[in-house]
């Protein structure tokens, strides 16, 4: 996937998917999807908080050959994920906050010097470009898009 793909064919329908979340019983929206799992607000703050950690952490530090630090503990970042989309937030905050995040996300590379976007660095043991990291979200987005269902 080209970064220009990502930035239209797929977040098109990952916008699509969230209106179609938007929708959801309300109950239903907060409920588990399966026994020991999430409910589709937690996913969904689940993936805006992914957007918020790559928007403020991870671009500004991508430079041509920065060796960045392993990403978050994945508990303890998940764990505030479930824990904010639990703490009172209505369902259409909820679907707002993940569409704004990825709007800030989108603009951010859409504005992005073409230098940083092919720059290549490195987390942990991997090394890519910042196009690839990027794009690389988009099958995180499809695994939870089918998860919850409502992906086209």
């Amino acid at each position: 996937m080209t970064i220009d793909e990502w930035l239209d064919e797929h977040n098109q329908q990952y916008f699509s998917w969230l209106e179609r979340l938007r929708k959801m019983n309300e109950e239903n929206f907060f409920q588990p999807i399966a026994d020991q799992k999430w409910s589709p607000a937690a996913i969904v703050m689940h993936m805006a908080a992914w957007d918020h950690y790559t928007l403020d952490d991870r671009i500004p530090q991508i430079n041509e050959g920065a060796r960045l630090e392993k990403f978050p503990d994945f508990q303890q970042f998940n764990e505030q994920a479930w824990k904010k989309a639990d703490s009172g937030f209505s369902q259409n905050e909820i679907m707002d906050e993940a569409r704004n995040e990825r709007e800030l996300l989108m603009e951010t590379v859409r504005t992005m010097d073409k230098d940083k976007l092919h720059a290549k660095f490195s987390i942990g043991n991997d090394t890519m470009t910042t196009e690839e990291y990027i794009t690389g979200f988009a099958g995180h987005d499809r695994h939870h898009m089918k998860q919850i269902g409502g992906a086209e």
